[in-house]
């Protein structure tokens, strides 16, 4: 049989207390060591916490933080006057940020509130012109300095300047005479006024060369039409070409200027003068028109400049051009263009009282004044803004970027 050995008692509870004291102390120093390193760990943690927060606070602008004065913001913030808060110049937080008759929306100050106003959304109204191009057979004339004749100069500089205002003028081009006949007949609209029609004026004129013919259709080896009328009978029909354009409907549009730009190299011919109505008394009648229709007039290659000064005072343009050089009838031609330029401008909206209207350039808080001479007019008939003078000047010089058209509220709309 089997032997228990007994130990004595007091040896079993040492070895017992041995054993659990060598036992607690392992995990203890390990649980301490775990724990050291755990709650370090941690603190740093906090730490980096702590400092990435402080970071953040020192990296802020302070946006919306309370203030009594300017100086109390960042620099580009200033002190809302309203809300007290700090903010970005012309932001509001509220409608008491905004100057009187201003009323905070989506955190800038837009035009309403006690005023009531608000700000018209506006489109440029092009004026109407048309080309009047002399086609007699003179017009194969040599041009100085070019191998060119005046025709063909002519088609270069019409093609710059319609190009060029495309967007600005309504073009249209009529021909003279119209060779047909004995002679001296009126001239005819080969390309009707139209927006953006540089590209049928020029596509027209590109079918067509300086030579001449005697009906001004007979077409050349290259299949272009020889269009000067060379026909031995007069054909510069100056103030009958002209008279054919009163009351033309399409030069009566009330909602825009209408003018004419005649083109000519030479003197009308005395034996197309009917009923007394030349060159200057036709520009007359039509100027003279309930809707006037100005006349530019420019003599190109010799033409005779009294001649010309008269159609143009009389057509209301007060003085003609001279061109001898394929430069100079660029210029002249640019110089016209700009002055037909458009300075009238449609309101999106009928103003119910015109005498709250009130106009801005640029933001300036002066102001643009209701002055038919120096400023502008609101014309009822066609809910137009015309400007005049200097303040015209101002736009078609591209002095002025930004035109502010406000109604109710005597100041300039911000942003």
């Amino acid at each position: 049989m089997s032997r228990i050995t007994s130990l004595p008692f007091i040896s079993l509870l040492g070895l017992v207390a041995l054993a659990c004291t060598t036992q607690t102390e392992l995990p203890a120093d390990t649980g301490v060591a775990t724990i050291s390193t755990t709650a370090t760990t941690d603190t740093t943690a906090e730490d980096s916490s702590t400092t990435d927060t402080d970071a953040e606070d020192s990296s802020s602008d302070d946006a919306g933080a309370p203030c009594s004065g300017d100086e109390d913001c960042p620099s580009g913030q200033v002190c809302l006057p309203g809300s007290g808060e700090c903010g970005p110049a012309d932001s509001c937080l509220i409608d008491d940020d905004c100057p009187d008759g201003q009323t905070c929306e989506d955190g800038v100050c837009a035009i309403g509130g006690d005023c009531g106003g608000f700000e018209f959304s506006i489109e440029a109204v092009p004026p109407n012109l048309l080309i009047m191009l002399d086609r007699s057979g003179s017009m194969s004339g040599n041009v100085p300095d070019t191998n060119l004749n005046r025709w063909e100069v002519a088609k270069l500089a019409i093609e710059q300047v319609t190009t060029g205002f495309d967007d600005k003028i309504r073009f249209g081009l009529a021909t003279y005479s119209a060779c047909v006949g004995n002679g001296c007949s009126a001239g005819t609209v080969v390309v009707p006024l139209a927006d953006q029609n540089a590209a049928a004026i020029n596509g027209f004129l590109a079918t067509t060369v300086g030579e001449g013919s005697n009906d001004g259709q007979n077409v050349n080896n290259d299949g272009l039409i020889e269009y000067l009328c060379d026909s031995g009978d007069p054909e510069t029909s100056t103030g009958k070409s002209l008279q054919a354009q009163v009351g033309n409907p399409t030069l009566q549009d009330l909602e825009r200027d209408n003018a004419i730009l005649l083109i000519t190299d030479g003197s009308e011919s005395g034996d197309c003068v009917d009923n007394e109505i030349d060159g200057p008394v036709a520009a007359a009648n039509l100027f003279g028109q309930a809707t006037p229709v100005k006349v530019f007039a420019v003599g190109f290659g010799g033409a005779n400049l009294s001649e010309v000064n008269d159609i143009a005072e009389a057509g209301g343009t007060e003085m003609g051009y001279l061109a001898d050089q394929a430069d100079e009838l660029d210029m002249a031609l640019d110089q016209i263009a700009n002055a037909v330029a458009t300075c009238t401008f449609e309101l999106d909206q009928v103003p119910p009282d015109p005498n709250e209207i009130y106009v801005f350039f640029d933001k300036d808080p002066a102001g643009v004044p209701n002055d038919p001479n120096e400023g502008w007019t609101y014309d009822p008939m066609t809910n137009t803004v015309t400007f005049h003078g200097p303040a015209c000047d101002a736009i078609k010089g591209g002095v002025v970027v930004d035109i502010d058209i406000v109604y109710g509220c005597n100041m300039p709309p911000i942003g």
